[in-house]
């Protein structure tokens, strides 16, 4: 099957999956709900439309650059949580800083076709986990007539700055068995109502790399 690939990539992106008010955590790669989020966004679905069809997609990340984990904290005042008094609130918001992502989405190629057009010409705005979060890099590269494993392996990997190329790249795909679950498949926007799904992490070698001068 052909696979719609993504490039995601900015000076700060956050993917949480279990984030509480006051602790908003963020995953080392994009979660499904995520990706799942920003095709919305470029088709202009609301919250109260379905998402199983986006949801079915088969999905894998190669990370291009591991980030760095940060965090900001943060002080809300007058939250009205309580109806009877306005709080003040302290949360921990994590981040990912100066990460470099590449996602694949296998599936129908004439649904593949539609996001990649929505991509290109976005109907909302896109931006990564936050909406202080914009991307760096067009999003969009493309449909490639691969499956999702050898579609993310064979896109070439851009190397840029002084040190040399990594010796292998992470690969997180998600597969049928396995220890590994995440609950970041979203079935109801409005409810916050989120499936599972298994993933599998690997490394490899990429061999085609365009190096860039720093």
């Amino acid at each position: 099957m052909p696979t719609l690939l993504m490039r995601l990539r900015a000076p700060m992106m956050s993917w949480g999956d279990h984030s509480q008010f006051d602790h908003r955590d963020s995953r080392r790669e994009p979660t499904k709900s995520a990706v799942i989020g920003l095709l919305c966004a470029a088709l202009g679905r609301p919250r109260w439309e379905p998402v199983a069809d986006l949801a079915a997609l088969k999905m894998g990340v190669r990370v291009n650059k591991e980030g760095v984990l940060q965090r900001d904290f943060h002080t809300v005042q007058d939250n009205m949580r309580d109806r009877n008094k306005a709080n003040t609130t302290l949360s921990d918001r994590y981040y990912v800083a100066d990460a470099d992502y590449l996602v694949g989405l296998e599936g129908d190629l004439e649904q593949l076709t539609v996001l990649n057009a929505a991509l290109r010409l976005p109907r909302w705005q896109l931006y990564l986990g936050r909406k202080s979060f914009i991307p760096s890099h067009p999003i969009c590269i493309g449909i490639v007539d691969e499956p999702l494993l050898p579609a993310l392996q064979n896109h070439v990997y851009e190397h840029r700055g002084r040190k040399q190329p990594p010796a292998s790249l992470r690969l997180v795909i998600e597969t049928n068995d396995g220890t590994d679950i995440r609950q970041d498949v979203p079935l109801d926007w409005q409810r916050r109502r989120f499936g599972r799904r298994i993933v599998s992490t690997t490394y490899y070698q990429p061999e085609a790399i365009c190096t860039f001068p720093s």
